[in-house]
């Protein structure tokens, strides 16, 4: 495919995928979701890859989230993101939650830079993640009048750590990531990408039906009620159409502090 918001290549057993937008910090905008959708649709299907490695482009971010410009131009008309309204022919293509697309096959993310609100739950639907050692996580939802990916950190963390991520829009560093089990491997910038493709290729290694059997066990292992995820799916879309929702954007976009209603 064509690399424009994502670039998809094949490397014998490996799938790779990068995050192409390095001048918005890789925030996903519409058409990176449609792309990343037809990405993880392809990578599930194709037997030949055994292994995914997730990256992204440049040095700075790994995914800031929702590109919250473009989330604030289309609420400044009265509409709603194409991918987000039910009217649009892609509604539903939300690439960035990775999630949703039950790949079996393991996941590698390596973690270039930081990755905040949605970034961070598209991190953490990998199963193994590098992290640079200049790179940081965080959850900046609450800033922007937003609701997040809570159910995906709570997932991955212990209830206390995740509510200050959530309630305190805190950063944590590369290494109290890897203190509380969020990272694998903490290494310096330029190692990124290389150990990222290290460990997907000790993976490939391994029996390709084994390890997936296996991470569909674990999978299911760890899977939460499917009426949580809608519940806070319903929520998200509903957050973006109250007084907060639409300030959060608005004053990101104007570069100035928000007046929250609490409506």
């Amino acid at each position: 495919m064509e690399c424009v918001t994502v670039c998809y290549e094949k490397r014998d057993h490996l799938a790779i995928v990068t995050l192409n937008r390095p001048e918005a910090r890789n925030a996903y905008d519409d058409r990176m979701q449609g792309e990343l959708d037809g990405v993880w649709k392809d990578a599930r299907g194709d037997a030949a890859v055994w292994a995914i490695v997730l990256t992204a482009a440049g040095t700075d971010a790994f995914c800031a989230g929702r590109d919250v410009k473009e989330l604030a131009a289309y609420q400044a008309q009265g509409k709603l993101v194409p991918r987000y309204d039910p009217a649009s022919p892609t509604y539903g293509q939300f690439g960035a939650h990775l999630h949703r697309y039950a790949i079996r096959k393991p996941i590698v993310v390596g973690l270039n830079g930081f990755a905040v609100g949605g970034g961070l739950a598209l991190a953490l639907s990998g199963d193994l993640r590098v992290m640079s050692d200049q790179a940081w996580l965080g959850d900046l939802d609450g800033r922007i009048g937003q609701v997040g990916g809570a159910s995906r950190y709570l997932q991955a963390l212990p209830y206390a750590i995740a509510a200050e991520l959530v309630f305190l829009g805190g950063r944590m560093s590369a290494q109290r990531a890897y203190e509380v089990g969020l990272v694998n491997r903490v290494v310096p910038p330029a190692e990124v990408l290389p150990e990222t493709l290290r460990l997907a290729e000790r993976i490939c290694e391994m029996s390709p039906l084994a390890v997936q059997r296996s991470k569909e066990i674990m999978q299911l292992c760890l899977q939460y009620d499917e009426a949580l995820v809608q519940f806070e799916e319903h929520v998200m879309a509903e957050m973006r159409l109250t007084e907060d929702g639409q300030e959060g954007p608005r004053a990101f976009r104007e570069k100035r502090k928000p007046r929250w209603t609490g409506r």
